[in-house]
């Protein structure tokens, strides 16, 4: 009967030795493909036979031709009301680009593989780089306006497009296909990708409780005893018990707890996904990222994408819209320095350093001396769960914290220039605010981070300022 522990001995092996082998997967390549949209094709009816009559004459040249009912060219201007036909494309996140009217409005249709249709409207994004930056100067190769992305998640197939308000000329989808990693091949692999890999200080962790498990089950199995009597094998039982839940369930240790008031020690730094981690794309601009003298105040943002995405969907969501900032927009990367999923997740943005003040391109006018954090989800209808929040309040209290920043003391800021215009303030104006977190709508003509979520900025004040720690 001893002998039956080599069966959860070898199960361990078998569901463990993958899980500790293999590293997580890398992520396909994301790519960008643009596509000028046309309209839709004027509807025809069964042409009949002319009538046969002795006239001969020449055609009326003043009649207007059947030439006239045909699909004006992409780069037409169109007016509220046109409809693209409906275009293939191969994306998980799709976004509208355009000349003209910056305020125009789109509805976009997009088709599922299998075959059905759902209607989005979409909004100008609401990015914005700062005049004189490499992100501006790249930006003007590139289409004047462009809607916020939209994550499609599944395949798209084809994509329809409706001017709802403006005047808008040169019409084009930009089809981002940003798939997520794929679990490893084989049996193994499955195993492995529904269990999780392991990484970090928590592989060896893993790995040494795998070890001690299976060699102590094993030694059980020949006959050992290491201790006899009822109490000592139940002592055994709870301790090999103990050894295979920490072999087959891999847990996150919790982060330390923040430093008692007045220590003066700053707050741990939360876990982030790094960017070679979620697949960034390198900095496309000569001479890399740019710098502040140093970080003033913290704005929030929301990206509108989508709400409705599982937690293996965030990374490919962070390559997307790294993709859509790159190759619609023309930025030299994505314009966030941080984005936190629904999950809870924290991913380093833009290149240049966590800790370092690196100008995005996410508030126009205010992007130097700033820090842009994206929440990953629409918060103009639904609050953020809980996780999301959590993890804001955690990267806002850190950040802060680094640049010895007490955003209660709050900041006075330069209005910078921006090809967005969409300050509240004209260029070189003297703004302050009385706390240095803000929300992206105190700053741009815009309505982020979200009418449900920007209430409470208070709350989200009160909630980092507790945690505010630096040396004096």
């Amino acid at each position: 009967m001893r002998r039956l522990l080599l069966v959860p001995a070898l199960a361990l092996v078998l569901l463990g030795t993958p899980v500790l082998a293999l590293q997580a997967p890398e992520p396909p390549p994301t790519t960008t493909t643009t596509i000028p949209l046309g309209p839709e094709p004027p509807e025809t009816t069964p042409e009949t036979p002319p009538e046969t009559t002795s006239d001969t004459s020449a055609p009326d040249e003043t009649t207007p031709s059947t030439a006239a009912e045909a699909p004006v060219a992409p780069d037409a201007t169109v007016t509220p009301g046109w409809e693209s036909e409906a275009t293939p494309v191969d994306a998980t996140l799709v976004g509208v680009t355009w000349e003209g009217d910056p305020a125009a409005e789109f509805v976009v249709e997009v088709q599922s593989t299998d075959g059905s249709w759902s209607e989005n409207h979409l909004e100008a994004a609401d990015t914005g780089a700062d005049a004189g930056t490499p992100d501006a100067a790249r930006a003007e190769g590139f289409p004047e306006n462009a809607t916020e992305p939209l994550w499609v998640g599944g395949d798209a197939s084809a994509v329809r497009v409706t001017l709802e308000q403006g005047v808008a000329s040169d019409v084009e989808v930009a089809a981002v296909d940003s798939e997520p990693a794929p679990a490893p091949d084989g049996a193994a692999g499955a195993i492995a990708g529904t269990l999780g890999t392991v990484d970090g200080v928590g592989r060896w962790i893993f790995g040494a409780a795998l070890l001690v498990a299976v060699v102590a089950l094993v030694a059980l199995a020949i006959g050992w005893r290491p201790l006899r009597g009822r109490r000592g094998a139940r002592l055994l039982a709870l301790a090999v018990g103990s050894l295979l839940l920490a072999a087959c369930v891999p847990v996150t240790p919790p982060p330390p707890p923040p430093p008692p008031a007045g220590s003066g020690e700053y707050p741990p730094r939360p876990g982030m996904v790094g960017r070679a981690t979620w697949g960034a794309r390198p900095f496309a601009c000569a001479g890399g990222p740019e710098y502040a003298p140093k970080l003033k105040f913290a704005v929030v943002h929301h990206t509108v994408n989508s709400n409705s995405y599982g937690p293996g969907d965030s990374s490919a969501i962070v390559r997307g819209i790294q993709n859509y900032h790159l190759d619609a927009l023309g930025y030299c990367d994505i314009a966030y320095q941080f984005l936190v999923d629904r999950y809870g997740t924290i991913f380093v943005g833009r290149a240049g350093g966590a800790k370092q003040p690196v100008i995005g391109g996410h508030a126009g006018g205010f992007n130097t001396g700033s820090v842009g954090v994206a929440l990953i989800g629409d918060y103009s209808v639904v609050q953020p769960p809980g996780e999301q929040w959590n993890s804001l309040v955690k990267l806002l209290r850190w950040r802060l914290s680094i640049a010895k920043i007490n955003p209660s003391a709050g900041f006075t800021q330069t209005v910078g220039s921006s090809p967005c215009g969409c300050m509240h303030w004209a260029p070189g104006t003297v703004v302050s605010f009385g706390n240095a977190i803000v929300n992206h709508r105190d700053l741009n003509s815009t309505a982020c981070p979200g009418n449900t979520f920007a209430p409470r900025l208070g709350e989200l004040r009160n909630a980092v300022q507790p945690g505010i720690r630096f040396p004096q």
